[in-house]
């Protein structure tokens, strides 16, 4: 069974009177290339940092909302269940393959994104491109955590990579990997 027909069978996903909604919020389904142009043309306004921080702190805000409304819905208390549905809910949005590589004790969490339309659409780059799944990661895994994380993406199909990979911790743990490697890819 493909992810489509599972939350079709859960009743999570409904379509009517041209409303989708998933897990009873709206949701729109947008040509990725939009998506990258609206990235790009920010990037070009303002520059990579105020780009990033733009979309990252809308994709994480609107993350932990959705979330935690959804981890209230269906009572999830283990973490696991709650992350397994978030790839799952990832996955079937189109971001590509979502999958967890590790979860420590430290509440730093690797994941990796394969076959995603994103950075393959979005084309070649020297910095990672998927503001918006970072966000994305940072906003369900503090919700599931219940705990403020960061997230950040350490590779990049768009890079030459042959997977992304976003890395979600804490606060401080992820701004000094930024540093160091937003230093080695010239964005600060």
């Amino acid at each position: 069974m493909d992810l489509f027909e599972l939350f079709k069978l859960s009743r999570t996903l409904r379509m009517k009177d041209g409303t989708i909604l998933l897990m009873d919020t709206p949701v729109n389904i947008i040509p990725t290339d939009i998506l990258c142009d609206l990235q790009k043309d920010l990037i070009d306004s303002v520059g990579v940092s105020q780009a990033y921080k733009l979309f990252y702190e809308s994709a994480k805000n609107g993350a932990i909302d959705y979330n935690k409304e959804f981890i209230k819905i269906h009572r999830f208390k283990d973490k696991r269940d709650i992350v397994e549905w978030q790839w799952k809910i990832i996955t079937l949005a189109g971001w590509g393959k979502w999958s967890v590589i590790s979860i420590s004790n430290e509440n730093i969490l690797t994941a990796r994104f394969e076959n995603s339309p994103f950075p393959r659409i979005y084309g070649n780059s020297n910095f990672p491109v998927d503001f918006i799944p970072a966000g994305f990661s940072a906003g369900g895994i503090s919700a599931a955590f219940n705990k403020n994380l960061e997230a950040l993406e350490t590779k990049c199909m768009a890079m030459g990579d042959p997977f992304c990979e976003i890395v979600v911790g804490p606060p401080e743990f992820i701004e000094e990997k930024k540093q160091t490697l937003w230093h080695k890819w010239k964005l600060i």
